[in-house]
């Protein structure tokens, strides 16, 4: 069996309220991160299709062709959401969507689902994500049998720049509470994202130097990369 989102656990609902600023009139507004309605799966998955393939550090260097800007082509994220523990940002009185975070729940002794990826550029970016969870191995390094993970962090650009994707990431924190889970783990591929997990509460498990990706195993290469390292960073709930 794979993991259910506990029927105890109200779906949606908001995990946590923080204040920044409105883009749109420099005025400092109340936001709030909650579960990710069902309604609106279809949207986050043409944003995940287009901006976060087009500006994820991982992805921008390999996975640049033309043709794959807006395919519909979204089997990465499809099984994810499924699991209705992704999250999303809104604004006070808004239903615009200024940022979002794929999530997941992995089991030790459950096979994680496989997807169907026809594309050989995303496949590599797959594999060396998959290398970076065995190297960091949460399970036995944490003593848990299972974690939540990620499978994008994404913040719209118009609201980039005002530490949204730190409460975002903060937002598991009380989710994972509610789910039962002890322990939350994700790759962090570019130094912006890196330094936003540290803030938000992240230690680092594994680095790796982009150059050795290429080298050695997993044999991946990620040209003109802008971050030296790849790195696969936790937080434990107390």
């Amino acid at each position: 069996m794979t993991w259910t989102r506990p029927e105890n656990v109200a779906f949606p609902q908001v995990w946590l309220t923080f204040k920044a600023k409105d883009p749109d009139t420099g005025k400092i507004v109340k936001y709030r991160v909650q579960d990710l309605p069902e309604d609106r799966f279809d949207e986050v998955l043409y944003l995940m299709s287009t901006v976060f393939r087009r500006d994820e550090t991982m992805c921008r260097n390999i996975i640049n062709d033309s043709d794959l800007m807006g395919r519909s082509d979204a089997s990465v994220w499809c099984g994810v959401l499924k699991q209705k523990i992704s999250v999303v940002c809104f604004k006070e009185n808004s239903n615009e969507i200024c940022g979002l975070n794929i999530l997941e729940i992995l089991e030790k002794d459950v096979k994680e689902n496989g997807m169907e990826i026809q594309i050989p550029k995303i496949q590599a970016v797959m594999k060396a994500l998959d290398f970076m969870k065995a190297k960091a191995d949460p399970y036995n390094r944490y003593g848990v049998d299972k974690f939540l993970h990620a499978m994008g962090l994404l913040v719209v650009p118009k609201y980039r720049g005002l530490g949204i994707s730190t409460e975002i990431l903060k937002a598991r924190v009380p989710l994972g509470k509610a789910l039962g889970i002890k322990l939350t783990g994700t790759v962090f591929t570019g130094i912006a994202s890196q330094n936003t997990a540290a803030k938000a509460g992240f230690v680092e498990d594994f680095s790796v130097l982009y150059e050795d990706l290429a080298k050695k195993e997993p044999f991946v290469e990620f040209p003109n990369i802008s971050a030296p390292y790849c790195k696969f960073m936790s937080l434990r709930f107390e």
